[in-house]
């Protein structure tokens, strides 16, 4: 139950007693032959009292038994178990009785005889334990993940302890499950970076033997330039596919947990198991949470907009993605462009477009980024335009600026040009023509 309702109750409790206590009191010591008579107002009184502390004893106990968590009542001196609520009951497979009397190392859940006496002393001293992951075994030999809060109280002038636990194995099961995905998802990632770190020693390899001579340098250029399209085309592919294995296999599974919970929550509601009913909805929206973290992770690598609707639709949803995550104004043009037939030519500016993005985020300080795509007879144009502090020329074309090296490649791999500018104080734009049609490489 809720501290506060228990700490009023029992407060309420205690004064109604003392009230009592004082009434006998002076029937006590009324005058000889008088003792233990009382006005009729004061017999009124006590009656009253007595009343009160029956009705305040009911609304506790009813607290008491409805809770949604399990709660045990112990004796702070003796660590022995004076009360159980039939939500532990159910909980831990144990019985009213099988719990009456003993102490928490003398039943399954609490079998660590020394860890739970350690436990129950730092409770007496300091009057407060908290565990947020506790795993438990119940009497049937089932496995729960439990929150285990304790902490220590006087009832009648009596220290007790109450311990309230709260089970939280679904929520514990979905975390795990995403954890090893998480897990996998990295392995995955390593491999292909190791794949990439060793194409990379290759094309170095492969440009320092180019230096021989100009022909061979013209050839080693265009052997690279072919390896890194085809390393570009295995990296869009893995990326879409690690995306729709995250999408359908466990984004379908989580889905699927979804409607069961929801199936099993109406059940239990038109049961009359309102509070297990609850219980199973706080499960609902964990999952839900999960459900969005996964879309998010699936998104990340490869917006099924782009696919879906077309690149303009997925260069408005990158603009409003953009603006929410930073703050940074951010405005789209589109003119003349709805969708490219060329999956890999709409991949390509997709991926300029964020490439572009990123080095604002990055680098530029600005505060509004234009951005637009247009089409010009037989040429489409991409421009990102902020209004930062402005890229340095020599960072343009610089060796470590690999981000607009990469923007540089995938234009001329497509037959384009790239223009990227900055000025001091007024920003950079970067802009991109290129052919729409045949005649550019399709694998860009």
């Amino acid at each position: 139950m809720p501290p506060k309702t228990k700490s009023h109750l029992i407060a309420e409790n205690a004064v109604l007693r003392a009230r009592l206590a004082e009434l006998g009191d002076k029937s006590t010591n009324r005058p000889s032959g008088k003792a233990g008579e009382l006005p009729e107002y004061a017999i009124a009184e006590r009656k009253r009292i007595e009343d009160a502390l029956k009705a305040s004893e009911v609304r506790y106990r009813r607290l008491f038994e409805t809770a949604k968590d399990g709660i045990l009542i112990l004796d702070a001196a003796t660590g022995r178990i004076t009360d159980a609520n039939p939500f532990l009951q159910d909980l831990l497979g144990y019985s009213h009785g099988e719990l009456l009397g003993k102490t928490l190392w003398e039943i399954g859940p609490f079998r660590d005889i020394a860890a739970s006496r350690n436990a129950f002393r730092k409770l007496q001293r300091k009057e407060y334990i908290r565990y947020d992951n506790l795993p438990l075994e119940t009497k049937g030999r089932h496995h729960k993940h439990v929150e285990f809060v304790s902490n220590v109280y006087r009832e009648n002038g009596t220290r007790v302890i109450q311990c309230n636990i709260r089970d939280i194995t679904a929520r514990h099961q979905a975390e795990e499950a995403l954890a090893d995905f998480s897990k996998e998802l990295e392995r995955r990632v390593e491999e292909r970076t190791d794949e990439l770190l060793t194409a990379n020693r290759l094309l170095k390899k492969m440009l320092d033997e180019g230096k021989r001579a100009e022909e061979e340098i013209r050839k080693s250029r265009e052997r690279l330039r072919n390896l890194s399209d085809h390393l570009q085309s295995l990296l869009e592919e893995e990326r879409t596919r690690i995306s729709r294995e995250i999408h359908d296999e466990l984004g379908q599974a989580l889905t699927a947990l979804k409607m069961d919970l929801s199936l099993t929550r109406r059940s239990l509601l038109s049961g009359g198991h309102a509070e297990h009913s609850a219980k199973v909805h706080e499960i609902e929206r964990a999952v839900n949470r999960i459900i969005r973290t996964v879309r998010k992770i699936a998104t990340d690598l490869r917006p099924g907009i782009l696919d879906e609707l077309g690149v303009a639709a997925a260069l408005e949803w990158m603009a409003k993605d953009f603006q929410n995550r930073t703050g940074i104004g951010c405005k789209v043009a589109i003119q003349g462009v709805d969708r490219i037939s060329d999956t890999a030519r709409a991949t390509a500016i997709f991926r300029i477009v964020q490439e572009a993005l990123t080095n604002v985020i990055r680098h530029a300080a600005a505060s509004r980024v234009n951005m637009c795509l247009m089409k010009k007879d037989r040429t489409l144009v991409v421009e990102v335009r902020d209004n930062g502090i402005g890229i340095p020329e020599g960072r343009i074309t610089g060796s470590k600026s690999l981000g607009l090296i990469g923007i540089r490649e995938r234009v001329r791999l497509l037959g384009g040009e790239a223009v990227i500018r900055g000025k001091p104080g007024k920003g950079t734009s970067v802009r991109v023509t290129l052919p729409d049609g045949e005649g550019a490489n399709a694998n860009a």
